[in-house]
Formats: C-alpha cells, structure tokens, sequence
C-alpha cells in the first residue's frame, strides 16, 4: 500500500468514478436536506407552541426552538457520512478511512491534538478580545437546562458536522483534483476556495461579505495546506471540531449559521475585521506548529498503477 494521502494509490480512482460518485453525493446531499425540512416541519407541528410553525415559502422555521433546529441541521449530515462510505467501498473499492489517512488506522492522537490546540487558540484570541473589548460581549440570559441540551447535542453532533465536511473537502475533493494537481499551494487554493463558497450562504456574510469571506477562504486554504503537508486529514478533523464546537457552547449572535442558541455568551457589536484578524492569529499559528510537528517536505508522489485502473 502507498502512504501518500493526496495521490492516493488504494483503490479506483479514475476520473470517471470520481464524477460518478460526486454526482451520486449530490443525491445523498438533497436527500439530508429534504430530511431536514420534513423533520423541522414535523417538529414546529407537534411542539406544542402555538407560535411556531414552518414556513414552506422560506423553507425555514419561525419560532421553533434553535436547539431543535440545530439538531435536525446536524442530521444531514449523516447522509453525507452514508453517501461518501458508500461511494468509497462500491465505487472507488476502498476504505472509508482512506479519506481521512492513508496509514492502516486513523491516528486519534493527532485529531485530538488538532482538536486541543485549535481549541486552545480560539478560546485564548476570545478572551484577549474580550479583555480589549468587554462591552462587546454578555451574558446569555439562559436557563441551566437549556444549556445543558445543547451542550450535550454540540458535544454529540457537531464532530460530526465537521468531520462530514473535512472527509468530503480534505479528502475526497483533494484526492480528486490531487490526481492533476502537484503543487501542494495550487491545490489547496482550489479545494479551499471550494470550501468558502459553500459558505458564503451563510447569514454570517451580512456583517460584511468581503471580511467573513477572506475568513472562510483563509481557514479553507490553510486548512487544505495542512492536510498537505501532514500527509492526512487527522489534524483538521480536529481544528474543525474545536472551532464549531466553542463557537456552539461559548458564542451566540444574531444571523449566524447557529441561530440564536443558549450559548453561555452573546456577542453585542459583530466587528467583521476584528473576527479576521482574530481568524487569522489562530489559523497562523495552528498551522506552523502543526507543520512543524507533523509536516512533511518531499513533493507528491506519482499514483500508483492500482489507482490507474
């Protein structure tokens, strides 16, 4: 077996079978979104409050508890997870793992180091921020269970919200294009630039679509140069986590992909710069020590003939 994680040689990986199977995900992508809005309707219909309801012509819900919303959210992803192992093993014949390393087992070590550092910059940038900037943030006027619902979906779902996203970005899409692409910087600008603008739906670009962008295309592209050069997705699994994870428990704000969870605080003033450069401190960071921990220097390797078929 080869050990290079972007040209990967496990497998059948032609160009046909990757079309193949992306279009096949698309259907898998659909079927979690149509489960979402039927379990949200069902839900705003059965809640008992005579407020709530689903409006069908925004295909959103109006007055529905956001944990509830946040939990049948995270479900789809659950598709993506079915479709890509499915895809992997009937179509490409190979591992599931294989989009997450190319060794014979996932190294949980390296994920929950990426999980314990990242955590560890986003809370200590939040807390300088809130040092310099104390009317910035509140506290959420909560009730203790509330919290604790969601401390425990954002504990249970949410990994698997990121880890959808990091197997389908920073393993089947760099895989995919890795196959034509050898600059590990060309690539990981493609994929990552990829990843952002599935975001920039999110209502987060409202405060500012050029700041939040740079944003989201500056964590896709480092997060894609790590996984590069780590020679696996383990690490981003992990930061991914971290991230979405603290924002879940610690950080509520009005139009936010989240909603307006019982988070244990509430940003006041959104300063689209400040969240940049904040953004950029913790992505620089993770990646030189991340790099320098675990990153490799030799150039890509050719696929192997297996990969070729």
């Amino acid at each position: 077996m080869g050990n290079d994680f972007i040209k990967m040689n496990q497998g059948i990986n032609n160009w046909k079978r990757y079309l193949f199977s992306f279009i096949l995900f698309l259907l898998f992508l659909f079927l979690g979104s149509v489960g979402y809005l039927f379990a949200l309707a069902a839900y705003a219909a059965a809640d008992g409050n005579p407020d709530s309801y689903f409006d069908i012509e925004g295909m959103v819900g109006v007055n529905v508890d956001p944990v509830y919303d946040f939990v049948f959210s995270n479900l789809t992803y659950v598709f993506w997870f079915l479709g890509l192992f499915l895809f992997m093993r009937l179509i490409h014949k190979r591992k599931f793992k294989t989009l997450v390393t190319p060794k014979e087992k996932i190294d949980w070590k390296r994920v929950l180091w990426g999980f314990g550092l990242f955590f560890s910059l986003v809370a200590g940038t939040s807390l300088i921020d809130f040092l310099l900037n104390p009317g910035d943030y509140s506290f959420n006027q909560i009730k203790a269970q509330d919290f604790i619902k969601l401390f425990l979906f954002v504990l249970i779902l949410t990994p698997i919200q990121t880890t959808a996203e990091e197997v389908l970005f920073r393993g089947y899409l760099m895989q995919w294009f890795g196959r034509k692409v050898n600059n590990k910087i060309l690539l990981s600008v493609i994929v990552g630039l990829i990843f952002a603008s599935l975001h920039f739906g999110n209502p987060e670009m409202n405060y500012s679509a050029f700041f939040v962008g740079s944003d989201y295309i500056l964590s896709g592209v480092l997060w894609c140069y790590i996984t590069a050069r780590t020679n696996s997705a383990e690490l981003t699994i992990g930061a991914h986590a971290a991230n979405n994870m603290f924002i879940g428990w610690f950080l509520t704000m009005d139009h936010s992909a989240f909603g307006k969870l019982p988070s244990l605080f509430v940003i006041n003033d959104i300063d689209p710069r400040t969240s940049l450069f904040w953004s950029f401190v913790s992505l620089s960071l993770f990646s030189y020590f991340a790099i320098k921990k675990f990153g490799k220097n030799d150039h890509f390797s050719t696929p192997g003939r297996t990969a070729l078929k």
